[in-house]
């Protein structure tokens, strides 16, 4: 009840000093509002007055101009003399200006003669200027005055001429450090501040000033922004750094000037006005803490004093209760213990027993005094065998043994009395409950027992060993790798087991060792050993070794997991592999689209040579040559780009297998006779969605391949079936996912091929071949048609025992459909008049395009890139009937560009040309547009064939 009084009183302490520190908070920041309000409001009106009395000065003077002549009859002498009829009391003006229409400051109020000043670059004649019937006064930004070299700022009004025309500025300047001496009188703590602002957020003026101040725009401030469209005068904070002027945060108190677009503005700074509160709350905090020391200090003292009386009179209770009770004393304990206790003679008999006997053995104090131990406990005359009271009398020390009794096991103990000369005169017997140690023992053999098969289920090798590094425990996987499944292990060193399992000592003395520095880095360790496997085969492993510390830190023993992840090594390397084969595909493509661009003008340039020429001319062998090497260029980078997957793919669903039996004649031709072409044909088909000629390709190549590996006799075996692939199939082919497929596979009895070679199978211009003897893209140019088609490829393969192909492409789920014939295309118009724009950043290309096609009439108009192509358009557009462009290019691609030019000219048409097979982003589901593109590179006839049938 102390401590909580105590805990109580403190809270209350420090929750009425918190809440008078907060009380005492909003006391001190609603003062400050109200004194910044009363200060903004006082400034306001201050300012009102003061600018009315400028302006009431400012309106008589441009009267009395007006009524003398106007502005251009005034002189200085004549302003002196109109304010010498009008006696101000104006401390604020420091000089009545006069401006005329050319923004010539040409008289003022100034005792001491100046020369004339140019002021038509200031705000307010450029304002009175501009807006000459605006009759309200002006207020300018301050300036820096070219007379007196003080900061102004002026009040102005316009002075119109008998016409109603601009003649000329009225101003009063208006002495900004009246102003500051005024609000420097101002209590606004050290660092408080004042501000005018003008609506627009231009600052008039800052006190305490800094000529910087003048260099902030106050359209950014929280007052313009925020404040000022909700109300014209109000209070608001600012929080630390996103004041203007001033870093600290500001309590901020505005008012608007009613004559004038002006804001007054008085802030405190925060942190000064909280600093005395800031000091007054710390001393409040470390008085309540003091307080709340000293009593707890108290308390504690106080309840020590409370406990050492409580207990000396615990103890006074308990010396009064031993000496009323110690009669009985011994007995209550002695019928306390849960356990049957028997006093006993040397005879057997039982002297005393405590109420547990009844209990356990269901009998009455009177059936267990006087009779002997068995009768009570086994209700037989004679002592059963094993009797631990015989084996005490035996030994001399205790003996026990363990009994069931109604269905519950016991555990029996009998130790020797002995009298002062060690000779023993009795026993005492004891009989413990032990059925529940008893199920916990089963339990945790029965959970041992699931532990060991839990191991024995998982595929890791783990196993257990002590700090000395001898083997407890091992899981069927960990006693497979070490050949220990008829070995008794248990208790053995790594050394041992070598000797005992010497073809496994290698890996065993590997294991020791790792061993001796997983303990010696003093943390789990991770690593990977290679190892050769009970099969022979090597394996790497991933392992890890944890040692386990005792509480003193010292050793214990270690745990160690050995995962096989040879078989995720590998897979890693055919992924690598995949990926080195996707490289290599994007450098041939690029290479080919780059040669296709240098054998377009070495095709068309020749025919148009041989086109020239005589019959009969010497030079037309050579320009054939010439042609015909071309060609056979052009069919290499056509490989090429079939090895990159960028050829063009006719996708149809087809019977793959009508396509082997319908070229299984041209595979005979091809084909040694010596060698046989066994076919083993899927009877429910093989569909699938591909190109038909690319699916040939494919089957000639490898057909071809295998015929190379086979020197004499030999067969080639070429299979299809449906197969799903999922689960492991599917990671042992990266980037496959489940589904059906089409197996097409070829095995041969050749050769066969080692690991390096297979390293490189599918690599172009790879070859095992002599020099000359092929150009090393066949197997190349299967595997870029078969990842065209979305499918994977394999290649397993042994030195003397044959190769085999395995090609899954996705399986079709649709039926084939019959296919439509082609439109009659209508017959070319005439094309003496038609005007084609040739658009190709290559040059050479560029000028034989443009050679043909004028050499077959045509008007020609050529640009460089497709910016260059829109002002040739744009400058032609009555003519150009057809668009010939590339299709990549730099800035803009070919398709962006049609898409422009149609703007402009609605009926062109098109044709792509490109060294890059056909683009799927231009194909549409036209046959026209499929037309509209030809690959480089092209003949003159090609080319004129398809300008001529899209015009």
């Amino acid at each position: 009840m102390i401590i909580v009084a105590v805990t109580a009183l403190i809270l209350v302490l420090v929750g009425f000093s918190i809440w008078k520190s907060l009380a005492e908070y909003r006391l001190t920041i609603t003062g400050s509002e109200q004194q910044t309000r009363g200060y903004a409001n006082a400034l306001k009106e201050h300012a009102d007055r003061t600018l009315n009395e400028a302006d009431a000065v400012l309106q008589y003077v441009i009267e009395q101009v007006e009524e003398h002549g106007g502005v251009s009859q005034q002189r200085g002498t004549n302003l002196k003399r109109l304010l010498g009829s009008h006696k101000h009391t104006s401390p604020q003006i420091a000089s009545i200006i006069l401006v005329n229409r050319q923004g010539l400051l040409f008289a003022h109020s100034l005792d001491t003669p100046v020369a004339q000043a140019d002021v038509s670059d200031r705000d307010y004649f450029i304002h009175h200027r501009d807006n000459p019937v605006d009759g309200s006064p002006f207020l300018s930004k301050p300036f820096k005055s070219r007379i007196s070299g003080k900061w102004r700022i002026t009040l102005s009004r316009s002075i119109l001429n008998g016409k109603g025309e601009f003649a000329g500025v009225g101003a009063v300047a208006l002495d900004l450090d009246y102003f500051r001496r005024f609000y420097e009188s101002l209590e606004l703590g050290d660092n408080g501040k004042i501000v005018m602002v003008r609506k627009d957020g231009v600052l008039l003026l800052a006190v305490p000033y800094k000529e910087s101040d003048f260099a902030s725009d106050f359209k950014k401030s929280h007052l313009v922004r925020t404040h000022l469209p909700r109300s014209p005068k109000g209070t608001f904070h600012i929080p630390r750094g996103k004041a203007l002027l001033e870093s600290s945060a500001r309590i901020v108190s505005y008012d608007s000037l009613d004559d004038f677009p002006i804001v007054a503005m008085a802030n405190m700074d925060k942190d000064e006005v909280l600093s005395q509160w800031q000091q007054d709350t710390f001393i409040q905090a470390v008085l309540v803490a003091l307080v709340s020391v000293a009593l707890s200090l108290l308390a504690l003292s106080l309840l020590r004093q409370l406990k050492r009386i409580e207990a000396a009179y615990r103890v006074q209770q308990e010396q009064q209760k031993e000496i009323s009770q110690s009669a009985e004393a011994w007995q209550s304990t002695f019928n306390a213990v849960e356990n049957a206790i028997w006093v006993m003679d040397i005879n057997l008999h039982v002297l005393r027993a405590n109420k547990a006997t009844e209990k356990i053995f269901g009998k009455l104090r009177d059936e267990v005094i006087g009779h002997k131990c068995c009768e009570v406990a086994h209700n037989a005359t004679l002592h059963i065998s094993g009797c631990p009271f015989q084996k005490m009398l035996d030994t001399g020390h205790r003996a026990s043994m363990q009994i069931v009794h109604n269905e519950r096991w016991y555990e029996t103990t009998v130790d020797p009395i002995r009298n002062e000369f060690g000779e023993i005169t009795g026993a005492v017997h004891i009989v413990s409950d032990i059925t529940d140690i008893k199920e916990a023992e089963e339990q945790a053999l029965e959970s041992e027992t699931r532990m060991r098969g839990l191991l024995s289920a998982i595929p890791d090798a783990i196993f257990f060993k002590d700090a000395a590094g001898r083997w407890l425990h091992a899981n069927n996987a960990g006693r497979e790798l070490f050949n220990l499944q008829q070995v008794d292990y248990f208790g053995k060193t790594d050394l041992e087991l070598a000797e005992i399992v010497p073809e496994r000592k290698d890996a065993l003395l590997s294991c020791r060792q790792s061993d001796q520095v997983a303990w010696e880095q003093q943390c789990p360790m991770h690593l990977e050993e290679v190892i050769t496997g009970p099969d022979g085969r090597e394996l790497i492993l991933a392992t890890s070794k944890i040692p386990l510390y005792k509480a003193d830190s010292s050793r214990h023993g270690m745990v160690v997991l050995e995962r096989d992840i040879t078989e995720q090594r590998e897979m890693e390397m055919q992924l690598r592999q995949a990926q080195k084969m996707e490289a290599i595909g994007h450098l041939a493509g690029g290479i080919a689209h780059d040669f296709n661009n240098l054998l377009t003008p070495i095709l068309g340039y020749a025919e148009m040579v041989a086109a020239r020429l005589q019959p009969g001319d010497p030079l037309v062998a050579k320009v054939a040559g010439i042609s015909a090497a071309a060609h056979k260029a052009k069919d290499l980078t056509q490989q090429l780009l079939s090895f990159g997957r960028r050829q063009a793919v006719a996708t149809k669903v087809f019977d793959l297998n009508e396509v082997i039996e319908s070229f299984y004649i041209v595979l005979r031709r091809t084909i040694r006779e010596s060698i046989s072409i066994k076919l083993a044909l899927d009877p429910a088909g093989a569909f699938v969605a591909a190109d038909r000629s690319q699916m040939e390709q494919v089957i000639l190549n490898l057909t071809v391949n295998a015929q190379d590996a086979l020197s004499g006799k030999g067969i080639i075996a070429i299979e299809t079936c449906k197969v799903f692939m999922d689960g492991e199939n599917v990671r042992l082919h990266p980037g496959m996912t489940d589904g059906d497929y089409i197996l097409l596979a070829f095995h041969d009895t050749g050769c066969g091929m080692n690991s390096d070679v297979l390293a490189h199978i599918f690599e172009p211009f790879f070859t095992t071949k002599a020099a000359g003897h092929g150009t090393g893209l066949g197997l190349a140019t299967v595997y870029g048609i078969v990842k065209q088609h979305h499918g994977h490829i394999s290649v397993t393969s042994r030195e003397h025992e044959g190769t085999t192909f395995r090609i899954y492409l996705p399986a079709a789920a649709e039926v084939p459909l019959v296919e439509a014939q082609a439109p009659v295309l209508a017959p070319a118009k005439a094309h003496d008049e038609k005007t084609i724009l040739v658009v190709e950043d290559n040059e050479m290309v560029r000028d034989m395009v443009r050679e043909m096609l004028e050499g077959y009439g045509y008007q020609v108009l050529t640009a460089a890139d497709g910016n260059r192509a829109v002002e040739v358009a744009f400058n032609n557009r009555d003519r150009i009937d057809l668009l010939v462009s590339d299709i990549v290019m730099p800035v803009m691609s070919g398709p962006e560009l049609y898409e422009q030019l149609l703007v402009q000219i609605p009926s062109l048409r098109v044709v792509y040309i490109s060294g890059y097979p056909m683009n799927p982003s231009i194909r549409s589901d036209t046959l026209e547009e499929e037309v509209n593109y030809l690959q480089k590179p092209f003949t003159a006839e090609a080319l004129l064939e398809r300008v001529r049938t899209v015009l």
